[in-house]
């Protein structure tokens, strides 16, 4: 296994943790020795890491970068997020008879980090840690409509976009079309477009400021979710999208509507 370490990354992963640890930053004297490594290498890996924003020069020090801290924001926000969401995503799922998932964005689409199943015997949605597909996966169109409208065309170019089955929308045009009705009524589906037989619905969560940071849905096999569902199910999910919300990032308004 040591043979696929890359050493210059590794020591790379050292200065972030020795930067984060220490309240006055360190500087390129001091990394050096508790590095033990070359005085131009521990130079060059920081002046990397600054321009990535992972790092930030202060004098003569190297402190914590922008980059970093956002990082660890999301991190701290994205665990807070799934602890308080589940108590909401169980009652979602019992309420519905249908699997309840949130998910976070993603560059290449939609994060699941929660799964609730159904109560009915059969499960079919996709377990925490896998990505769904931007453009046939509801959680992946609530957040190119309400993150990425304008990066349609740019997002298509770069191959996001998948054919899972024949009624999945992967042309920019029809999907802008989708993602305009999808701003207007506040949820998306995926009626069988990731896989057949398969029906989502997802609303967003929305923090203090109103940007969307995450999305809840349901999944059920078309056996059990008909279309004609659709608008009661809706209802409930964008309810427990706005509960989830408010809990999270508005926690003294939650408590006063209680």
């Amino acid at each position: 296994m040591v043979s696929y370490v890359i050493p210059n990354l590794a020591n790379a992963c050292r200065i972030l943790s020795l930067v984060s640890e220490s309240e006055q930053g360190l500087s390129l004297t001091e990394l050096e020795q508790r590095l033990s490594v070359p005085r131009t290498t521990t130079f060059r890996i920081l002046q990397t890491l600054c321009q990535q924003q992972l790092l930030e020069k202060q004098g003569k020090r190297y402190q914590v970068g922008a980059s970093l801290f956002k990082m660890s924001f999301n991190l701290v926000s994205s665990s807070k997020l799934s602890r308080q969401a589940l108590p909401y995503l169980q009652k979602l799922a019992l309420s519905t008879g249908m699997t309840a998932q949130l998910s976070l964005p993603h560059a290449e689409g939609a994060l699941i980090i929660e799964v609730c199943d159904s109560p009915n015997p059969l499960r079919i949605a996709a377990r925490p840690g896998t990505i769904a597909h931007f453009n046939c996966s509801a959680a992946g169109k609530i957040f190119l409509a309400f993150l990425h409208f304008d990066e349609i065309a740019q997002l298509a170019t770069q191959g996001l976009f998948k054919s899972m089955t024949a009624q999945s929308l992967a042309e920019p045009d029809e999907l802008k079309l989708e993602l305009q009705r999808i701003l207007g009524r506040g949820y998306a589906t995926d009626d069988q477009e990731y896989h057949q037989d398969v029906r989502c619905l997802a609303a967003p969560i929305r923090d203090e400021r109103g940007t969307v940071i995450a999305a809840i849905t349901v999944t059920a096999p078309t056996g059990i979710f008909a279309r004609n569902q659709f608008a009661d199910v809706a209802q409930k999910v964008k309810k427990t999208a706005i509960d989830i919300g408010l809990t999270v990032y508005r926690p003294q308004l939650a408590a006063n509507q209680k």
